[in-house]
């Protein structure tokens, strides 16, 4: 190995040792240690994302306690429901009543807090900029179709992440003027409302495992279901 790259391993061991030492110095007190930039910190909600926003948004799903500290530090006071067995295939747990988001408010629907919190992002940081971008004025209203829904999935024995509020459907929006964006009537061609939904549509793929849109299939022509299920797609 050359003398150039034994001194670059040093170098980076040696920083490796000094950043583990500071961040282990910022835990027990000594100093503070930048919140966005903690590993081990709840996300701030309403704060641009960063590199280390999908692992804390691990933290926020692991624990409906973490996810009810999360809104409370965005300002907003959430309180988590009781838990609700239907049958086996359908349940609620952990999960919060919304009705409004970082801006916009919506129909208050019951879903789960990690859907929530991400769905407070989506629109912090993706949705009101695009509506700005596009429209000149922030969006004031989330349409929906809801989340909880006792079913499986079309056409398959397999349960849906709805069947466990784990997964929302977004229909449109309607801006402060009045003026609505809708995927139905709105989605297909070039003109500002489907580049605006297209952007909101690929924006809240960095946020939930699962986005499929019109593009999909013929079952999401008229909204965006997102959900938090094991697998990943964006469609």
């Amino acid at each position: 190995m050359s003398l150039f790259f034994r001194r670059l391993r040093f170098l980076l061991a040696l920083l490796f040792i000094c950043l583990v030492t500071a961040y282990s110095l910022s835990r027990l007190g000594y100093f503070e240690w930048p919140r966005d930039y903690d590993p081990l910190a709840l996300p701030d909600l309403d704060a641009a994302p960063n590199f280390l926003t999908p692992f804390k948004l691990k933290l926020v799903d692991s624990a409906a306690e973490n996810c009810r500290a999360a809104f409370a530090r965005a300002g907003k006071v959430v309180t988590i429901e009781p838990a609700q067995i239907a049958s086996a295939l359908c349940s609620r747990e952990d999960t919060i009543k919304l009705g409004s988001l970082s801006t916009a408010t919506l129909r208050v629907e019951e879903t789960r807090c990690a859907i929530a919190a991400r769905l407070f992002m989506w629109e912090h940081n993706v949705v009101q900029p695009a509506a700005r971008k596009f429209f000149n004025e922030p969006v004031a209203e989330i349409l929906h179709f809801g989340s909880y829904s006792c079913r499986t999935i079309r056409g398959s024995s397999a349960a849906s992440e709805h069947a466990t509020a784990n997964a929302f459907d977004i229909s449109g929006f309607r801006l402060r003027s009045g003026k609505r964006v809708t995927l139905r009537q709105q989605w297909q061609g070039s003109q500002p409302p489907a580049e605006f939904l297209r952007e909101v549509r690929d924006g809240a793929c960095d946020y939930f495992n699962v986005v499929l849109s019109p593009d999909y299939n013929a079952d999401h022509h008229d909204h965006l279901h997102v959900d938090m299920g094991w697998y990943r797609t964006c469609r």
